[in-house]
């Protein structure tokens, strides 16, 4: 028979597994999505996935590639959900905060390096990147998925959500915006 210690190692292995595995698969819907207007270039896609190698088009990616991890989190875990209200939220704060520390840990080698990475370089740790947000990312799911969200709170999440998507889709077709995150705007 089990110990209480031995069903507890056991039991945060597998949440260890299964954080691990929610970043791969988020870090798959990445992949897909970064190249899947190139492979089919239609509206569709380009409302969703990669049109250029720019930081804004990989934020989106981040947004709706989590998205994509929300509904297969859901099929893997839908009989074993006590509050279905509070992990729709909790799955959909984190799809918000996905973009911001994709960009936050992404500036880290600028920031410490200061040289642009060579293809390769730069290559690998956009890949740790997207898997260290997917990881960070259901970690914040586990972790507030226990919380009752309020109506207001509620709101806010939905508001901010469609904002995004809003904002993400539109700067997919023509220009970006004028003022870019890292260029002084001029009067």
């Amino acid at each position: 028979m089990n110990t209480f210690k031995e069903r507890q190692l056991n039991s945060n292995w597998k949440e260890v597994g299964y954080i691990l595995l929610k970043s791969l698969i988020f870090t798959g819907f990445f992949a897909i999505l970064h190249y899947l207007y190139y492979l089919n270039p239609n509206p569709f896609f380009q409302a969703i996935s990669g049109r250029d190698e720019s930081v804004f088009q990989h934020l989106k990616m981040g947004f709706f590639g989590y998205l994509l991890l929300i509904g297969v989190d859901f099929l893997i875990k839908r009989k074993k959900i006590e509050n279905r209200s509070s992990f729709t939220f909790s799955r959909l704060l984190t799809s918000l905060l996905v973009p911001w520390i994709i960009f936050v840990i992404w500036y880290l080698v600028p920031a410490i390096i200061g040289l642009p990475l060579s293809f390769g370089w730069e290559l690998a740790w956009a890949m740790i990147v997207v898997f260290i947000t997917g990881i960070m990312g259901a970690i914040i799911d586990k972790n507030t998925e226990k919380l009752e969200f309020n109506l207001s709170v509620k709101i806010i999440i939905i508001g901010i959500a469609l904002i995004s998507a809003f904002i993400f889709i539109w700067f997919s077709f023509g220009e970006g915006p004028w003022i870019d995150v890292f260029t002084l705007h001029e009067h």
